[in-house]
């Protein structure tokens, strides 16, 4: 019989090589840790584009839906880690939903130990999928961090019991900015003087966005105009958000604004993120950069996860896509600008964040040793 390798590797599955800055940003943050706590150990990551991973974090990467070779490496695994993210859900899809079950599925079938890292769960919506995904979770999982207190209802209705279920925080916020001569050349290469006074907008295509993109180009102008802030729309999936900015953008005639289509990696998105006194935000990932560096933050809100996030950090400055119109965004933006000018507090919250997601660090050396 062929010897079996022996069980020393790391196995890390979530949405990657997908070109979306939040999702790389939160692979670059757990393999900082998972190095710092086993720097010997052979590091695999499941990709959608396995040879930009594998080029970009010094890993070995195998494609996501190589089922043959994905339950070869899986032989050889100790630790699967199944994160960061809201991966756990129907919304994107149900074929989304299945992937990552039958992956902790058979990550535990090979007597792997199994932490979902400092993910968001929910919402899964058919009460068949719910089920399924519970018995999943309590059969297969031995530890789960949660990125925000939500998620605990979503397993608490899915009647998961079993796995050790810790409240940390999203991995993305242990991320240093890069250095400023990096920034000032991602700046650059799209054209935006360094150096300015600046609002962001990270924005998305949804559903009813459409409707909406005139609100958020009034908003634009209106921080121009009240407080000198130039509009700089910047891309965190860089192949969709370049679209929804020139739509926002259409009506801002006579003001002056920025695309900031490709901010680079995630130290260098977050270098530029720290360059806006506020940040209007749909994209999570925006907002989660933006609190971990104490930047006064606007949600504007398209899925659960994004308020889910934003009550976990007691941070109120956000509205519902649906319901959202130029007073309240404007009136939002008054308060951040305000709070632009307390940066101790926006310091003690960074602090707090910061200590909550050591807990992801604290699992993942518990699960190795």
């Amino acid at each position: 019989m062929p010897k079996r390798p022996k069980k020393e590797g790391i196995l890390i599955c979530g949405a990657y090589g997908l070109g979306n800055a939040g999702d790389e940003a939160i692979l670059t943050a757990i393999l900082g840790q998972v190095r710092r706590a086993a720097p010997e150990a052979e590091i695999t990551v499941l990709s959608r584009n396995p040879e930009e991973t594998a080029a970009q974090y010094g890993v070995k990467a195998l494609y996501m839906f190589d089922f043959p070779g994905f339950r070869r490496v899986l032989e050889g695994t100790k630790l699967y880690i199944n994160g960061g993210g809201t991966l756990i859900q129907d919304a994107t899809s149900r074929r989304s939903l299945w992937y990552y079950l039958y992956t902790l599925w058979a990550a535990k079938r090979q007597n792997c130990r199994v932490l979902m890292y400092g993910c968001g769960v929910g919402p899964v919506s058919r009460p068949l999928d719910a089920r399924l995904a519970g018995r999943i979770l309590n059969t297969c999982v031995d530890t789960i961090t949660l990125r925000e207190s939500d998620s605990l209802g979503e397993l608490e209705a899915m009647g998961v019991t079993k796995p050790e279920v810790i409240l940390s925080a999203d991995p993305a916020l242990t991320l240093a900015p890069a250095p400023a001569e990096e920034v000032d050349r991602v700046f650059q290469r799209a054209g935006i003087p360094p150096r300015g006074r600046y609002l962001c907008f990270a924005l998305r295509e949804w559903k009813g966005y459409g409707k909406k993109a005139p609100v958020f180009a009034a908003a634009a102008r209106y921080a121009y105009e009240a407080y000198g802030l130039t509009p700089v729309f910047t891309a965190i999936e860089k192949r969709e958000d370049p679209a929804a900015h020139r739509s926002a953008a259409r009506g801002l005639e006579g003001v002056p604004h920025y695309f900031l289509d490709d901010a680079g990696n995630a130290g260098t998105i977050i270098g530029a993120l720290g360059r806006m006194e506020v940040v209007v935000s749909m994209r999570l990932h925006a907002l989660i950069f933006a609190a971990g560096q104490g930047i006064p933050l606007v949600g504007v809100v398209y899925d659960p996860k994004v308020s889910a996030f934003l009550r976990y950090l007691q941070q109120d400055l956000f509205t519902d896509l649906d319901t959202l119109t130029e007073p309240v965004l404007r009136s939002l933006m008054d308060r951040a600008a305000a709070r632009s000018r307390r940066p101790e507090e926006q310091a003690e919250a960074v602090r707090r964040l910061r200590e909550i997601e050591a807990r992801n660090a604290e699992a993942v050396k518990r699960l190795i040793q």
